[in-house]
């Protein structure tokens, strides 16, 4: 998830974006930095996904088909250019879309300072006196860029820079330091598809169904935009708190029907309460059991009724006993 976004007020009201728009253009703007250039026909574009904009803005919406429609809006408002390919959306910036960035004279906000060559001379008092060397950083150098945009991306569209290890900076609000027992509780493989930054709403319950897939099937499940908004969904339904344990315990069902389609994620999500519900009593709701539930229901209600016409006959006869002649 990207921690900052930058808006240029002025240039949005001038291009009449709302604040979405506004949002997500910030945003994309910066892309060209890190996202993947692809070579097309029409000249070079860059890679990015829907469920890219979903995971680095999770405020802005968490629909890969919301932000297609808001970056067909930007596109109409002459800020960028759409192509695709065949798995993915490609984007390139206009000339109009530079102006973002520029002040009124036409030069850059933000130019880039030129490189130092060489390495700083080290102090002779380091040794000697290791807690003097440096100084402290004002607000507005190296530690506070002003202009820090991004915070962790990174060229592969399904995943994000996992953050937990990293040095936080020390304005940086808490919620944004990652702490350990809160993390996961096995080391997450490499190879995981799908979003990979824990401060991302979807992270745990994606991160519990996988493992719990590949453990069961040997292989991982598909990772694409519809599962991102999906997951988005169950979160949704079911809270952040609980959505992830559901996930992995509906992976423990042995239903033949869920089975047949691989514990898809479109069974959990059309049942989500039946598993919750499932999850919180530590059972499973297998047509067997189903089956064995209705019979028992069944014999119950037979010996109601059986019972129910004995005492009516004993009624007829008087309070006697019906069988003596």
């Amino acid at each position: 998830m990207q921690f900052t976004v930058t808006i240029n007020q002025v240039k949005a009201l001038e291009w009449g974006l709302n604040s979405q728009q506004a949002l997500l253009f910030a945003f994309i703007y910066g892309c060209p930095s890190w996202a993947k250039p692809i070579k097309t026909d029409d000249g070079i574009f860059f890679a990015l996904s829907k469920a890219k904009i979903t995971e680095e803005l999770p405020l802005l919406t968490d629909k890969p088909d919301t932000a297609y429609r808001m970056l067909k809006a930007l596109e109409e408002a002459g800020l960028i250019e759409l192509s695709s390919t065949s798995n993915i959306t490609l984007f390139r910036l206009t000339a109009k879309a530079v102006e973002w960035n520029q002040k009124l004279d036409g030069s850059e906000k933000y130019p880039t300072p030129p490189k130092k060559e060489g390495r700083k001379k080290i102090r002779p008092t380091s040794e000697k006196n290791p807690i003097k060397v440096g100084e402290k950083s004002e607000q507005g150098s190296e530690k506070n860029p002003t202009n820090q945009d991004t915070s962790n991306q990174d060229t592969n569209q399904g995943t994000s820079q996992n953050l937990q290890g990293a040095p936080a900076a020390p304005q940086q609000p808490a919620t944004l330091v990652l702490v350990a027992d809160n993390g996961p509780r096995c080391l997450i493989p490499e190879d995981m598809p799908g979003p990979k930054d824990q401060s991302c709403k979807t992270f745990k319950v994606w991160a519990n169904y996988a493992m719990a897939y590949r453990k069961r099937y040997g292989a991982w499940p598909v990772w694409n935009a519809k599962v991102g908004g999906q997951l988005g969904q169950l979160v949704g339904r079911l809270g952040v708190e609980a959505a992830h344990h559901v996930a992995a315990h509906y992976l423990k069902n042995n239903d033949s029907a869920v089975l047949r389609k691989c514990h898809s994620l479109n069974e959990l999500l059309a049942n989500a309460e039946s598993y919750h519900t499932q999850w919180a009593t530590n059972r499973q709701m297998t047509a067997t059991t189903a089956q064995q539930i209705e019979r028992k229901q069944a014999n119950l209600e037979a010996g109601l009724e059986a019972a129910r016409r004995i005492g009516e006959r004993h009624e007829k006869n008087g309070g006697g006993n019906e069988f003596l002649v």
